[in-house]
């Protein structure tokens, strides 16, 4: 059998100068080639001395000199390989070249530039078929170098003449930013397959078409499965993709992590074996014609065997790949179903079934028994929707997560219950068909029971064959992933008909390849090439339905039923199957090239009874061609005159009823005249085209009303009049366009001609457009300049301002908005920053006072002032970045009634003032973050403070007047200066636990001995001096230093 793919083959290393050229090396190379590999990539390092270095050097020791290289060349291609040759730049410090980020970027590049282009010209001289100019060198490699690793590629392709690549590490190849530039894409292919290190082959299969279990190579994947997720770079870039790398350590876990070369585990050759069966089956069945090949990594050219290394030599997984080389191995029979809309379906090997569905698709069936159907019968929006959810849930409370699926915000399905998983094994699927409403707008994924713990995590959304991807919804709780912890995922249906109704077209392109393939196009204009084998073509209806024809080596299909099999273009297809009868092609093949020679008339369709499509030579050279029973247009024949020159000069169609559909004459002076009739015979449109390239284009209605008008000029300027609009505020519109197409001019008018909108742009580019209401009241008026900024009014019928936006260049924003109603105030005044942040907010009452204004400084300090319908001030609160904040209340006199200060710690004091019916007068509290009070002061009417401590480390200060403070234990006394005759309770003293202190300035005394210390009673009594004192009630035990602090 042919080789597996285009390219397959084992990657090596070079791991020091002369490697290449060594006879372990070519012994290497023949038995990569027994094998059944028709290539070898062969990588040498280049060096910079850690990831900060500018300086790219080849390593006398560690590089391959040219002369190796060359030597190497030649012996892998005398062993019948062709050579892929790969720069892997790598720092000496063992710094991953993922993670390279050099000081000076110009001289990096430069000196990488010039190592690149010299081992490009190497490769040109050694006949290397693929250069690779980089490998996974991700840090470097995005849009912000774009420049350097262009005029690399140009350098080197002065040089060197074969295909280029780039190996792109496995998380790196979404973002390379320079495929466009290179022939092959390239990706160093090691996705994660599993969480367990004991997985079956058939996970490891399921694996390489899911989604990756691990969110960051979901990501890295760009939320596809590793094969889509390849697949899709080849579409995006119309270029072949290559496994630069790709394989299997020979290690327990091997495919958790496949390239880790640093792991160490016990040796497990099963497990490596088991992966490449995996691969092959997959590959052999997914890589189709956009899959360049694989190079397994890696091949040890030293010959040793390595327990728990890459290399499969000497181990289980060796006879695998030599059976996939040798186009031996089983591949997969794929069952594919594709999607409501445009799909590309491009398959290897195995006998596949594809029902490709709606939409223009793309179908390549590879090598196999291929039954392909491109899609259905008939043309028809489909009647269900059917959805597939892939995930798992987390729990909490020991209840599981439980989703619900609403359509157009009504339920059509009841709770879904999605259990924890660790792996895709533990994954849960649930499959929803509903019927399509006839207005369907959206579609919502919601989580029922949310709560703090309990999330879903969906890996698959699929809507009628459609994979969803994260950034094709709207997540309230995680934007750009499928992890919903609150709320619901959206879907906006209305933006995504074809997902729900399937596409419009399914005109598709379809290849069988090798193999004896069953092919039905279905409905649409198909392309379908068999390919070798004996093939068949399979129609809907009997072979009287279509007509035939063979134009340009192809055989043309069409079916005379509108909406059902189209015009298909034919090649390599050996049998036509029709509802009533199979028919040989070789038939008509043979009787076309017949009715081709040299004929006067010749017939160029039929449907098996009468001519379809005729042409006459007449004598004068011109020819006169008729068609009959076309398909897929309102018309069914047509006749076209063309002179002898080549041009057309007449052209008529008809309506199946004989009726004239369509009449163009070319006129004696170059002018084409056009007309357009419906299936009545009414006019509906007349075209006038002059070769000035100016044209008058007049269409009616079906009772010959004109509906439009279009006027252009030879310079490019059109008048344009529309009639009988519906579905607007006008009815009417006229507009003008300049010669670039743009609008100078739009005036739409209501049905009594008042005028309803007017816009404007004047020679500055100053866009003014009007709104006026039924009565030609102006409600609205937008003023819009160049650079963004705009003047928006908006009116009332008496024509007084309701608002006012002024928008200038910077983005800021000036609103007036009068006549508020439901408000306190009547008018607002906002001024907003380039963000959209307030920076002024001033409302104000219906006689114009003040209400309200907040103001943020340049430093986020935001002051909210608020008054009263008199005018008076109410409060003021002024607010930190960091959380802080002071807020005073004031009466009607204002006067202060409270002040709260906010610490950013949380913690609060309050203080009231004028407080009336009590023996104090004011009282000030203060309180921890938690809000637990911690002490309160009273100040009495006599002028004395009572204090109070609420709990252990407060600290009360005296006053000068006669204090009575109360303690909670362990708090501090402090006296400050000489007052009144203080009296403090619940003092504890002595060194125990909880014991109070009194500190007294050293002002006051210097130390504890200046202080006459008494005992009264059960009191002790400190004598401060000049009519001062401090009694510590039921205090009698001696103080000390302990008790009394001098400070």
């Amino acid at each position: 059998m042919a080789d597996l793919f285009e390219v397959q083959g084992f990657g090596a290393l070079s791991e020091w100068n002369g490697q290449f050229a060594s006879a372990s090396a070519a012994q290497s190379f023949q038995q990569i080639a027994a094998l059944g590999s028709n290539s070898v990539s062969l990588t040498t390092r280049i060096w910079t001395t850690d990831k900060t270095t500018s300086d790219v050097f080849a390593h006398p020791g560690k590089t391959e000199s040219d002369a190796s290289l060359l030597a190497g060349f030649k012996e892998a291609d005398a062993a019948g390989l062709s050579v892929i040759f790969k720069a892997a730049i790598s720092p000496l410090d063992g710094t991953g070249s993922m993670k390279l980020s050099p000081a000076d970027i110009g001289a990096f590049f430069a000196s990488y530039k010039a190592e690149i282009v010299h081992l490009a010209e190497v490769a040109q001289q050694g006949g290397v078929d693929t250069f690779v100019i980089g490998n996974e060198m991700s840090s470097l490699t995005g849009n912000a170098y774009r420049d350097y690793w262009t005029d690399i590629i140009s350098s080197v392709r002065q040089v060197f003449r074969g295909d280029l690549t780039y190996s792109a590490a496995t998380d790196e190849a979404l973002h390379v930013s320079f495929w466009d530039q290179l022939d092959i894409i390239g990706v160093n292919t090691y996705p994660p397959l599993t969480s367990s290190t004991t997985p079956t082959v058939q996970e490891m299969v399921h694996a390489w078409t899911e989604v990756p279990y691990n969110p960051y190579y979901a990501a890295a994947f760009n939320y596809k499965s590793p094969v889509d997720f390849l697949h899709s770079l080849s579409e995006t870039y119309g270029k072949q993709v290559l496994m630069t790398e790709t394989g299997f350590r020979s290690m327990d876990g091997t495919a958790m992590r496949p390239g880790s070369w640093t792991v160490d585990a016990p040796a497990d050759v099963a497990e490596q074996a088991d992966a490449y069966n995996a691969f092959f089956q997959v590959w052999s069945a997914h890589g189709g014609s956009w899959m360049k090949g694989v190079e397994l990594w890696q091949w040890d050219l030293s010959g040793k065997y390595n327990e728990t290394g890459y290399s499969p030599m000497g181990k289980p997984a060796e006879a695998i790949v030599s059976q996939y080389f040798h186009g031996n191995g089983a591949s997969l029979d794929l069952n594919l179903m594709g999607s409501a809309i445009d799909d590309v379906i491009d398959l290897g090997r195995g006998n596949h079934t594809i029902n490709a569905g709606l939409g223009n698709d793309i179908i390549r069936g590879g090598d196999g028994d291929d039954v392909i159907i491109g899609g259905p019968s008939t043309q028809a929006r489909l009647a269900t929707t059917t959805v597939t959810l892939t995930g798992y849930g987390t729990a909490a409370g020991g209840v599981n997560a439980q989703a619900q699926v609403l359509v157009n915000g009504q339920p059509v399905t009841g709770a879904l219950e999605f259990k924890p998983a660790t792996d895709p094994s533990g994954y849960q699927s649930y499959t929803i068909t509903f019927a399509n409403p006839d207005q369907l707008t959206s579609l919502d994924i919601s989580l029922m029971n949310s709560a703090p713990g309990r999330a879903l995590h969906f890996k698959d959304i699929i809507i009628n064959g459609v994979a969803v991807a994260p950034q094709d919804v709207i997540n309230a709780s995680a934007q750009g992933s499928f992890d919903l912890y609150v709320r619901s995922i959206h879907v906006d249906a209305a933006a995504h008909q074809d997902w729900f109704l399937g596409a419009n077209s399914d005109n598709d392109i379809i290849y069988g390849g090798a193999g004896n393939d069953t092919i039905t196009g279905g409905i649409g204009n198909d392309v379908i090439n068999g390919g070798d084998g004996i093939d068949t073509a399979v129609f809907s209806g009997k072979a009287a339905d279509y007509t035939i024809s063979f134009v340009n080596g192809q055989i043309v299909v069409t079916d005379s039923v509108p909406a059902r099999d189209g015009t298909d273009r034919i090649t390599n297809v050996e049998y036509f199957k029709f509802a009533d009868a199979t028919i040989s092609t070789a038939d008509f093949i043979a009787s076309q090239s017949v009715l081709a020679k040299g004929a006067e008339y010749q017939a160029l369709a039929s449907n098996g009874a009468v001519v379809t499509s005729e042409t006459f030579r007449n004598a004068d050279g011109s020819r006169d061609l008729y068609t009959r029973d076309i398909s897929g247009k309102s018309y069914t024949s047509e006749h076209s005159v063309i002179a002898s020159g080549g041009k057309t000069q007449l052209v008529e169609r008809f309506y199946s009823d004989g009726d004239l559909a369509f009449r163009q004459i070319v006129n004696g002076d170059g002018s084409v005249s056009s007309r357009d009739y419906d299936g009545d015979g009414h006019l509906t449109k007349l075209l006038n085209s002059f070769a000035d390239s100016s044209f008058q284009q007049f269409t009616f209605n079906a009772e010959g009303f004109q509906s439009s008008a279009t006027i252009r000029n030879a310079d490019g300027t059109r008048d344009i009049r529309d009639y009988g609009i519906i579905g607007q505020d006008y009815t009417s519109r006229h507009t003008m366009t300049d010669t670039a197409g743009k609008s100078v001019l739009i005036e739409g008018f209501h049905s009594d001609g008042t005028l309803a909108m007017k816009q404007t742009v004047d020679a500055a580019g100053t866009r003014t457009f009007d709104q006026y209401d039924a009565t030609g009241h102006l409600l609205q008026q937008t003023v819009t300049k160049t650079d963004g900024s705009f003047m928006q009014t908006a009116y009332k019928l008496d024509g007084g301002i309701t608002s006012q936006t002024i928008r200038s260049a910077d983005g800021m924003r000036d609103t007036m908005t009068y006549d508020i109603a439901g408000k306190a105030y009547t008018t607002e005044h906002v001024v907003r920053d380039a963000a959209g942040k307030s920076l002024l907010i001033e409302q104000f009452y219906k006689d114009g006072a003040l209400a309200l204004t907040q103001s943020v400084d340049s430093a986020g300090i935001k002051t909210l002032t608020q008054y009263d319908g008199g005018g008076h001030l109410k409060t003021q609160t002024v607010t930190q970045t960091d959380g802080a904040y002071v807020q005073s209340s004031f009466a009607v006199n204002g006067s202060l009634i409270s002040v709260t200060t906010r610490g950013a710690d949380g913690s609060k004091s309050v203080d009231t003032f004028g407080i009336a019916g009590q023996a104090y007068v004011a009282k000030h509290d203060m309180l921890d973050a938690s809000g637990q009070r911690l002490a309160t002061v009273l100040d009495n009417k006599d002028g004395s403070h009572t204090m109070t401590a609420y709990k252990a480390g407060v600290t009360l200060t005296g006053t000068g007047g006669n204090d009575i403070m109360n303690g909670a234990g362990g708090d501090t006394f402090v006296f400050k200066q000489l007052g009144g005759h203080d009296v403090i309770n619940n003092f504890h003293a002595g060194q125990g636990a909880g014991h109070d202190v009194i500190q007294i300035a050293s002002s006051i005394a210097k130390d504890l001995s200046q202080l006459a210390v008494h005992v009264v009673g059960q009191d002790t009594v400190i004598d401060l001096g000049y009519d001062a004192s401090i009694t510590l009630k039921g205090v009698t035990a001696p103080l000390t230093s302990h008790d009394v602090l001098i400070v």
